[in-house]
């Protein structure tokens, strides 16, 4: 019998529910709404923002949500791509939304930053500041969701090898591979945090979305363009070790659009809100105020 996931923060609960499924939510702190949105892995959840939840919620009210088909949300089969989470972030902004406001500060980690920029560049007015913590959809790191990609998702869905592929990746010790390859010492990877990473792996239904972002699936296309045209302060986090990230591209980016800005974290990988998370804190907390 499989243990169901703890939530990955001590907040009130703040589900929504959806045509897809139930998205899980959890709130904390008082004061403007700032939104965090966790990465896409095979161990994809909300815990990997927990720690910066906690901090930012001293000065501000916090809404961590855990994306469809991750964390502690429903992991139905369903035609997980970057449309349908386009649709969801909407749902989801709508929700975090207290009464008497019409905008939200974002927080989001790797590729839904993407939705992110996307949906600000559309419809600027729905959004206030903006950080994104080693962001993609532009330079080594941009995709295109074509028609290899979803070649691709329907081969591993059909044959098989699909299911085979994710109990590999979701294997512990794949996990702590992967996590030691994110951080710039590969000591510093917390237990805790990977035990519920690997957890995460282990819940009914939890091959699917990742295999749809293994397959390249959920990258907007559209992303790179909606830099470009992005009008909100936007500020882009990196660590000095990034891995899975393009900081060279990204300053193409700052130096091309005036709204955007960017910050390197010393002795970080692609997770410093784990790995420096009181520096990075700090940071953001800053450029939200």
């Amino acid at each position: 019998m499989t243990i169901p996931l703890p939530p990955p923060i001590a907040g009130a609960r703040l589900d929504l529910e959806t045509d897809a499924g139930r998205i899980a939510g959890y709130e904390l702190g008082a004061g403007r709404t700032v939104l965090l949105l966790h990465s896409f892995n095979a161990a994809g959840a909300g815990i990997e923002l927990a720690p910066l939840a906690s901090r930012l919620a001293e000065h501000r009210r916090v809404v961590l949500v855990d994306w469809l088909g991750f964390g502690t949300s429903d992991r139905p089969d369903a035609a997980y791509g970057w449309a349908l989470y386009g649709e969801q972030l909407e749902r989801i902004r709508v929700a975090a939304l207290q009464p008497g406001e019409a905008a939200v500060d974002v927080v989001a980690l790797s590729l839904p930053g993407q939705y992110v920029v996307v949906a600000a560049a559309e419809r600027p007015e729905r959004f206030g500041r903006i950080v994104l913590i080693s962001p993609t959809g532009f330079g080594r790191f941009k995709g295109d969701a074509g028609r290899t990609s979803h070649s691709v998702y329907r081969f591993l869905r059909l044959t098989g090898i699909g299911r085979l592929l994710f109990a590999v990746l979701s294997r512990r010790k794949v996990i702590r591979w992967f996590l030691r390859q994110t951080f710039a010492d590969p000591e510093q990877v917390p237990r805790d945090y990977e035990r519920y990473c690997w957890r995460s792996g282990q819940q009914p239904g939890a091959y699917r979305a990742p295999l749809a972002f293994v397959s390249g699936l959920l990258n907007d296309p559209r992303a790179e363009a909606a830099y470009q045209q992005l009008a909100r302060p936007t500020l882009l986090v990196f660590g000095d070790h990034p891995r899975f990230t393009d900081p060279v591209a990204a300053d193409a980016l700052v130096a091309a659009n005036g709204y955007l800005d960017r910050i390197t974290i010393e002795r970080a990988g692609d997770l410093p809100q784990l790995e420096q998370p009181d520096e990075t804190a700090v940071l953001i907390d800053r450029f939200l105020a």
